[in-house]
């Protein structure tokens, strides 16, 4: 049943429910692609590029949605990055890139928190998710050793 009684936490961005962002997506496929940093130029290409691949539709969008909650402590803090996406949507204008914004802190899992996200998109309205080399992926604080490999996220996610 409903859930009542409950209020949405007060944050230094914007974040939209699932029911939000889906209302807002036109109908067909949508790209999510997901970051916890700035995004940047190869970033860009990608998310851009994405909507080309010939398993999306002509009339494809891209929603890049990426987690603004507290990661790292070397990390950009989530409201500094926020303003930083902020000014690129201004600046490229694209009418096919929506930009909403995940409270969500990081876990860095590796390929099970990569599945993790393919979720919790697939609620916000995507029927597709970029995989990234090293997704979520973590290194030893001790010898600096990867836990992961570099495409494990992307082959478990096949």
């Amino acid at each position: 049943g409903k859930v009542t009684g409950l209020n949405r936490p007060i944050r230094d961005f914007p974040c939209k429910t699932p029911a939000e962002v889906r209302a807002e997506l036109p109908a067909g496929d949508v790209v999510a692609f997901q970051c916890r940093n700035p995004v940047h130029r190869a970033h860009y290409e990608l998310f851009t590029r994405a909507l080309d691949a010939e398993n999306v539709e002509e009339d494809g969008v891209v929603l890049v949605h990426p987690t603004c909650g507290p990661t790292q402590a070397d990390d950009i803090p989530g409201d500094v990055r926020y303003k930083t996406y902020e000014v690129l949507k201004e600046e490229t204008a694209n009418p096919k890139v929506f930009w909403e914004y995940l409270p969500y802190s990081m876990h860095m899992a590796g390929p099970r928190e990569a599945i993790q996200h393919m979720m919790i998109r697939k609620n916000y309205g995507c029927t597709h998710f970029i995989i990234g080399r090293d997704m979520a992926g973590s290194k030893s604080s001790v010898t600096g050793d990867d836990f992961y490999g570099a495409y494990e996220a992307q082959d478990l996610a096949k």
